[in-house]
């Protein structure tokens, strides 16, 4: 034997030889990896670290604990039989039509339908549309059926507001009979839940699904407030998702709040992008424009995935895309038949969105959000058109539910066989979105657990301050939760195995940093009794992703001292890495991480949105360019407050790093002359906010505290610079000051 193994596992060699000869009869298998090679080692999994064992029944359990317990063995499994799937593969339903139903192909769904438990519940989908047809064939089993109502008796049941409500309501007809007039509903309600397998027509994507018929229109169209009205009853109702294929140009706050109660309930509303072949990012279409954590905005591809002539897009306001293209699905009459458009699509992303739900109940519809896009299959002519950039894809979504399901069912922890050695620091892969540090450090002996999280930026190393990690230690058969002190340590005095397994999570109730969808998480292995320091570089994917956190950690703790955090409503989530730099629906996308000011700057934009200190407004533009009023206060309040948070008041050189590429390092004050003069240019907005709070003598006479600028414009939705210096002066600011800082910062007006 060679000198590359050891006394150990020459041992261990003969042992599993003895066991070979011992059982070589017997049909259970065995598979062994070893932690070092063995010789004449049958070659498995492209290592030689691998050795197959066959057993008895009776000798299995015995001899797979003797192997555990060996310290040469890093993990002994059963092995399992695998068989030909002769009926096997897709699940192919005896519907006559499904043939002719291509998306269902195309996003996987098949596939996915064995992936849902035999005792799924079902899921209730509303279709807020022009009705359904309740006596179709295909759709009569899966209408939802009130069970708290008695049909004809003109009462209200179950006191919900609504009279005979048994199988939904008609809001435009102010009755109980939601009957489709148009066709449009009942073609929806078939992509989502026809029946299976009942050897008619076609098969609906969510075989386990209600269908709630909630009609507002008549004719392909209603009023607001009756679309309103019918998404307060689906949410009413228990709906978890809602189906929205229609929209139009008008925003309606009435309609907003309608969608925000269904995103506090956690219910996905899923709304076409629209028809209009046009740009959402610059010509608004409501509902898919409405930017909620649990809206998603779908455009329609063909079945090459290109995307269709008539198909609204937008890189910032259009979530993903869907097949729509000559969907075929039931219709009014008893008939079938196919229909193109966003609608259509829309419909196949709940319908993809309710089978999740049979997977896994507990989804809420922010989660569902993220999976499926997380989850599209990328799509180059979508890149720039799209938020995510892809296709729909149930299968990888389905998949991603399963091990997001299995992770929760095995929860953070390694088994014992886990915490052997070898010695070296292990790094475990827990899922996906891996924050993994670049390097770990041993240090002074301790009597304890003692982690300490720091990051290297630019050679230094800083603490990674405000930071909330959470640990689940495995000793004893138990479970223990810490958290980081203020310097981001975790101690413990108390641990009694040499190693632990440790999860740490990113914790926030206003923002979470992302990898695109899912909240980073560490989960590594660590010795008791040594002080270890966890290491990232600042230019490092893990590195890049604290150095937002950072911002976000600093950003809630100076606003909660100056302000409080009274405006903070929704959860702001970091979406890192991306391919843009913009706040999006509560949504903060970055290209980098160690960008301080591009980072608060985009945060900035959220809190802004948040607070209602003006109206948003977004867009692409240029740092000289005279804008439109709106997106001049709105990108200069941004970038003000990134300097508030990160630079001090009272230096005369206060500079901005990245912003201004053509111009960095540039002064807040002396702006060069052929940059837009008026207040309708974001740098101006900058200088002339920033001189209102600032110490230092650049012409004014006295100087304000943040929190004042905040306490008289908190709420307010200024629509313009000037607008928000009338409101300053009407809340006692010193007039002659003011209008010297606006004469100073806006020379053309």
């Amino acid at each position: 034997m060679g000198s590359e193994y050891t006394h150990k596992t020459m041992k261990l060699f003969v042992i599993l030889q003895v066991f070979l000869g011992l059982s070589a009869w017997a049909e259970t298998h065995l598979l062994i990896k070893t932690r070092s090679p063995i010789q004449n080692a049958s070659f498995l999994a492209g290592s030689t670290n691998w050795q197959s064992l066959r057993v008895s029944d009776a000798e299995k359990k015995s001899i797979m604990e003797a192997l555990k317990r060996n310290p040469e063995v890093e993990w002994v499994e059963e092995d399992q039989r695998y068989f030909v799937d002769q009926s096997g593969g897709p699940i192919h339903p005896s519907d006559t039509l499904f043939d002719q139903q291509w998306s269902i192909q195309k996003m996987g769904i098949p596939e996915a339908w064995k992936l849902v438990p035999e005792n799924a519940k079902e899921v209730l989908v509303a279709v807020v549309d022009t009705g359904t047809s309740l006596q179709h064939p295909d759709l009569m089993k899966q209408i939802f059926q009130n069970p708290k109502e008695i049909a004809g008796n003109e009462k209200d049941d179950d006191q919900n507001g609504f009279i005979d409500d048994v199988m939904g309501w008609n809001f435009e007809g102010k009755d109980s009979n939601a009957e489709d007039d148009f066709n449009h509903g009942s073609h929806v309600s078939g992509i989502i839940g026809a029946t299976q397998n009942n050897g008619l027509g076609i098969s609906g994507i969510s075989p386990k699904v209600k269908i709630l018929p909630v009609r507002w229109m008549k004719n392909g169209s209603g009023y607001g407030e009756d679309a309103i009205a019918a998404i307060h009853y689906a949410v009413k109702m228990g709906a978890r998702v809602i189906n929205a294929s229609w929209g139009g140009i008008g925003y309606s706050k009435a309609l907003e709040e309608a969608v925000r109660e269904a995103e506090s309930q956690g219910v996905l509303f899923v709304a076409s992008a629209g028809n209009g072949h046009s740009n959402n990012d610059e010509k608004p279409r409501h509902p898919a424009n409405l930017r909620f954590s649990n809206v998603i905005s779908v455009a329609s591809v063909d079945e090459n995935d290109h995307l269709e002539k008539y198909s609204n897009f937008g890189a910032k306001m259009v979530e993903l895309a869907a097949p729509g293209k000559e969907i075929v699905s039931t219709m009014m009459n008893r008939q079938y038949g196919a229909m193109s458009g966003t609608s259509m699509a829309a419909a196949e992303v709940s319908g993809v969105a309710a089978l999740l739900l049979t997977i896994n109940p507990k989804l809420t519809g922010q989660d569902i959000k993220r999976i499926l896009m997380q989850t599209v299959q990328p799509v180059p002519e979508l890149q720039g058109k799209t938020i995510s950039g892809g296709r729909v894809d149930a299968l990888r979504a389905a998949h991603l539910v399963m091990n997001e399901m299995r992770l929760g069912k095995m929860g953070t922890l390694l088994n014992d066989s886990d915490l052997s050695p070898p010695l070296a620091q292990k790094l475990i892969l827990k899922s996906g979105n891996l924050l993994k540090p670049d390097r770990v450090e041993d240090g002074a002996e301790k009597t304890g657990l003692s982690l300490r999280f720091v990051r290297i930026v630019k050679g230094i190393e800083t603490p990674i301050e405000g930071i909330s990690f959470k640990a689940q230690i495995h000793a004893d058969g138990g479970y223990q939760t810490l958290k980081s002190n203020e310097k981001g340590e975790m101690v413990d005095s108390a641990c009694n195995k040499p190693r632990l397994s440790v999860t740490a999570v990113l914790e926030s109730d206003r923002y979470q940093v992302t990898p695109g969808s899912a909240p980073y998480e560490l989960l590594l292995t660590v010795k008791c009794g040594v002080e270890q320091k966890i290491i990232f570089d600042e230019k490092s994917e893990s590195g890049q992703a604290l150095g937002i956190w950072q911002i976000a950690v600093k950003a809630e703790h100076r606003l909660a001292a100056e302000v409080g955090l009274q405006f903070w409503k929704r959860q702001i989530a970091f979406e890192w890495p991306a391919t843009a730099d913009y706040y999006n629906g509560d949504r903060v996308h970055n290209t980098l991480g160690n960008q301080w000011d591009v980072v608060s700057h985009e945060m900035g934009h959220a809190i802004y949105d948040q607070a209602n200190l003006g109206v948003f407004g977004g867009g692409q533009h240029y740092i000289d360019q005279c804008y439109s009023e709106a997106m001049a206060l709105s990108e200069g309040w941004a970038s003000f407050y990134a300097g508030w948070l990160n630079l001090e008041l009272s230096d005369p050189d206060a500079k901005f790093e990245y912003m201004v590429p053509r111009r960095a390092p540039i002064r807040f004050e002396n702006i060069p002359s052929d940059v837009c003069g008026k207040s309708t240019n974001e740098w101006r907005v900058i200088g002339f906010l920033w001189d209102l709070i600032d110490t230092h003598d650049d012409g004014e006479t006295q100087s304000q505290a943040f929190s004042r600028l905040w306490a008289d414009t908190f709420g307010a939705r200024a629509s313009s610079a000037s607008k928000m210096k009338s409101l300053l002066l009407q809340k006692g600011w010193d007039r002659d000051r003011v209008e010297t800082i606006w004469k100073l910062n806006f020379p053309n007006e």
